[in-house]
């Protein structure tokens, strides 16, 4: 072997290191890069409706681009201020409900605990806090500390805001070359797997765009449903939470819970306990809809995945990735799918699936011929002659009367005349 063949098997294997590297240490930027190519992605679609009606090209992508950000806007304009106000309300309330309100009634209900079932309990609601190491000016810090925490939090919607006006600005430039981008990623596919290139990405550009419809679809369906419901039971900025918590479901489970938390709070500090009850059993009945017809129904039958692999599957994407392995599980199963089924299809065609076994009596015995040798090694007998030629078609003899013959010494015999 030359001595230069290891560091040619090592060079590989740096390329990917020094790629991986690069990834990790970029990955910031590239995951900013990775969320303007999946805008364009998905407002091409809506780009080329608009090219069919001789619209340019470059007008339709601000068109989009500006009806899009509008309607998040309002929607964050109308939506989230109500929901904060409510929030910083509940916080600043909470002290003095719990020593108004709550305290007396747990006092109530331990005086009588204590003295019918004569339970070795504190006798008083904050005598049982002290014991736990709780006080209420404690809880009231503490609700204050997150009013006043506010500041980080509107710090970090103006990074957030800012890093949404960088990736419409790379996806509007990425929507202006989209089909030059992928005809350039095609070209550079080998001739020979061109074909099949070409059939699995129209198969995963397919189940993508099923799984954006329908979770489009589920979020419209779960989000009238919170509002309707929420507003219909009076609860603080039930609105808000319901559209909300629909925008969320694209995290299944994380919307639902965040509903219900935020909307409980507010409906027991407003209405009490009867009001607090009425939402969770309207919310838990939401989310029996969700789990049982919405999301199986119409986010996991549009891209063909059971209700069980699609649990799976948010499982696994987030102990592998957290929030982002949660928002990305269901497309990427999607995508597993379609190259799963490839490798069945291919696996199904390959003479190890195709091989019948033999027939029951039918044994096959291959001879051996044993070659001289220091190993003594054996190789299989030549194979058979090759059939004989098949002879040309037959002539028959001339049987004229005035043929000539010859006899078997060679003497020619006389044609025979007529008699």
């Amino acid at each position: 072997m030359a001595p230069t063949a290891p560091r040619r098997a090592l060079l590989p294997w740096l390329v990917v290191a020094v790629a991986l590297f690069l990834a990790w240490y970029f990955r910031d930027l590239l995951s900013l890069l990775g969320a303007s190519f999946a805008v364009a992605y998905l407002l091409d679609p809506l780009v080329m409706r608009l090219e069919r009606l001789r619209i340019p090209r470059p007008l339709a992508i601000v068109l989009v681009l500006t009806v899009i950000g509008v309607v998040f806007t309002l929607t964050i304009w109308f939506v989230v201020p109500d929901i904060v106000r409510q929030l910083t309300d509940l916080l600043t309330s909470l002290p003095r409900k719990l020593r108004d309100d709550w305290i007396p009634w747990a006092n109530n209900l331990l005086v009588s605990l204590r003295q019918r079932y004569r339970v070795r309990i504190p006798v008083t609601a904050e005598a049982w806090l002290a014991q736990a190491g709780v006080r209420t000016d404690e809880i009231a810090r503490r609700s204050l500390g997150m009013v006043q925490s506010a500041a980080d939090v509107s710090i970090s919607i103006i990074e957030k805001v800012l890093e949404s006006v960088i990736v419409a600005a790379m996806a509007f430039y990425l929507l202006l070359d989209y089909h030059r981008l992928l005809d350039g990623v095609s070209e550079l596919v080998p001739r020979r797997a061109a074909d099949d290139f070409a059939r699995i990405a129209t198969k995963v550009n397919a189940a993508l765009g099923r799984y954006v419809r329908g979770q489009a679809l589920a979020m419209l369906i779960l989000g009238t449903l919170f509002a309707v419901g929420l507003t219909a039971l009076k609860v603080p900025a039930g609105a808000g939470i319901g559209i909300l918590a629909g925008i969320l479901t694209v995290v299944p489970y994380v919307g639902f819970f965040i509903a219900l938390i935020v909307s409980a709070l507010l409906a027991l500090l407003d209405g009490g306990t009867g009001a607090c009850l009425a939402v969770i059993g309207y919310m838990v009945f939401v989310h029996l809809v969700d789990i049982t017809f919405v999301t199986p129904r119409i986010v996991g039958g549009s891209i063909g995945l059971s209700p069980v692999w699609v649990i799976l599957a948010l499982l696994a994407g987030g102990k592998v990735a957290g929030f982002i392995g949660l928002l990305a599980a269901i497309p990427v199963a999607s995508v597993l799918r379609v190259l799963v089924g490839e490798a069945v299809d291919y696996y199904r065609t390959t003479r190890f699936y195709t091989a019948m076994p033999a027939p029951e009596g039918v044994v096959h015995t291959v001879e051996l011929t044993p070659v001289d040798g220091p190993d003594g090694d054996f190789l299989p007998p030549p194979p058979p002659p090759p059939p004989p030629p098949v002879a040309g078609p037959r002539t028959m003899p001339d049987f004229s009367p005035t043929s000539r013959h010859t006899f078997a010494d060679g003497t020619p015999e006389e044609p025979k005349g007529e008699p």
